[in-house]
């Protein structure tokens, strides 16, 4: 994987010089132009007395006598401009505001000379003499000059850049130029990146160089769950919705918030890194509370009285309200036509009979429905009411049953009671009366389903 992302680098820089170097070739090819000197005529008085001329600060301008026989070229100077031209018997005479660095010079079928800069001072009321050749080159000498062609890529290609501290035009991401040889400074700015500087040394070569300048800037990636198009806000204010993608985002922390309708507000921070693309993502939680899901529960239960046990089951509905169904029995039956008190004494008159010691019969059974509520979320209370009886029966020594008054009862049951809930395990506890006269404590096992 190292080696694939060295290679795919390399291939990226051999790409990049290649085409600065046709760039180049192609420049120097279809430049028929050239300067071949440029000299400080010191004894010529002309820009001084002859025939000045001033600018439009009114400063006496430098004359530049360029020697061709070509009359159609044309010229294009730095910001300072050119004050005027004159056509002279074998000459173009220039006057320039002092200071000018460079000058363009163009003719429509001998090409571009681009960015030449004067390699002298330029001076007020001072002459200098620049010659040229104009041709295809065929018959040209080749010449020494005290100039050399520079190629600089910048990257990004709308970086401004500057030559010996002044900024100089590129072209199609480009700059080009004939320049002094020697050293010269440079330095490239983009906003949002880092600037670079260093040193030119102009030779007997051409300079072909790229400046590729280092991100001060990130970019910012925000999502929500589980919903979309939440609102974003940076640093206090909206800057869009959610699925978000910043545009370049300075380096440093950012406050980020999210807000959406029925969902809580969220806040967090991030760092934005040159480069690179920072990710947020948001799990909202709503403000609405979800419906408690509808479940059933099936529960097997005991019922104790010191003196009796029963068995039964309860089968119930609830989220959070709910009702229920319970039956519980001792599945015993006492079937009697005569009843007693706890005397002995039959109820219809006729005597106390003669008992079995100890020999009882007993039946119990109920039937009761009733409602079930959630009070916090594993604790449920359930309170309801039916029908119940239980039968307490002595047997004579004649085999006959008779039931206990004292100790039977017949009518309204009720009962109350709670039961938790430990995932889907649920146990209970409750109390059961018929009558306000018999009464019974009961537990239960059971599952929510």
């Amino acid at each position: 994987m190292a080696n694939r992302k060295v290679t795919k680098c390399l291939s990226i820089k051999l790409l990049l010089v290649i085409s600065l170097f046709f760039v180049a070739t192609a420049t120097k090819a279809q430049n028929k132009i050239q300067v071949t000197s440029f000299n400080r005529m010191e004894t010529d008085v002309t820009a001084r007395i002859t025939a000045p001329q001033r600018d439009q600060n009114g400063e006496v301008c430098a004359l530049i006598r360029i020697v061709t026989i070509e009359k159609d070229l044309m010229f294009e100077p730095d910001a300072l401009g050119i004050v005027s031209r004159e056509n002279k018997p074998g000459e173009i005479w220039l006057y320039i505001p002092r200071g000018a660095r460079r000058i363009s010079i163009m003719h429509d079928k001998f090409g571009v000379l681009r960015n030449y800069f004067y390699p002298d001072i330029i001076e007020k009321a001072t002459v200098y003499e620049m010659e040229i050749q104009i041709g295809d080159g065929t018959q040209q000498t080749p010449t020494n000059t005290n100039t050399q062609l520079i190629v600089m890529r910048p990257d990004p290609a709308t970086a401004d850049i500057y030559i010996d501290d002044e900024k100089v035009p590129t072209e199609n991401g480009l700059f080009t130029a004939t320049m002094k040889k020697g050293t010269h400074t440079y330095r490239v700015e983009s906003p949002m990146y880092a600037p670079e500087a260093g040193i030119i040394d102009l030779g007997s070569e051409q300079k072909i160089m790229s400046v590729t300048l280092k991100p001060r800037f990130g970019y910012l990636e925000i999502f929500s769950l589980p919903e979309q198009d939440a609102k974003v806000f940076i640093n206090n204010e909206l800057a869009g919705q959610t699925p978000y993608k910043s545009d370049r985002m300075p380096l440093q922390e950012y406050r980020i918030r999210i807000e959406k309708d029925f969902f809580f507000p969220m806040d967090s921070t991030i760092t934005i890194f040159a480069g690179k693309t920072s990710s947020l993502t948001f799990k909202m939680k709503s403000t609405i509370k979800p419906k408690e899901p509808r479940r059933t529960l099936v529960m097997a239960e005991v019922g104790y009285h010191p003196s009796q046990i029963s068995f039964g089951a309860m089968v119930g509905i609830v989220s959070k309200n709910g009702a229920y169904l319970r039956f519980r029995s001792d599945f015993g039956s006492a079937s009697t036509e005569l009843e007693c008190d706890d005397t002995g004494a039959l109820a219809n008159g006729t005597g106390t009979p003669y008992y079995k010691e100890g020999v009882t019969t007993k039946a119990r059974m109920s039937i009761t429905a009733g409602y079930l509520r959630q009070i916090i979320k594993p604790l449920y209370a359930y309170i309801g009411a039916g029908y119940g009886n239980r039968i307490l029966a002595w047997e004579t020594i004649d085999g006959e049953l008779v039931k206990n008054t004292d100790h039977s009862t017949t009518g309204v049951a009720a009962e109350l009671g709670a039961i938790g809930r430990l995932g889907q395990f649920a146990v209970s506890v409750g109390f059961q009366t018929v009558n306000f006269k018999y009464h019974e404590l009961s537990a239960g096992i059971g599952f929510f389903f």
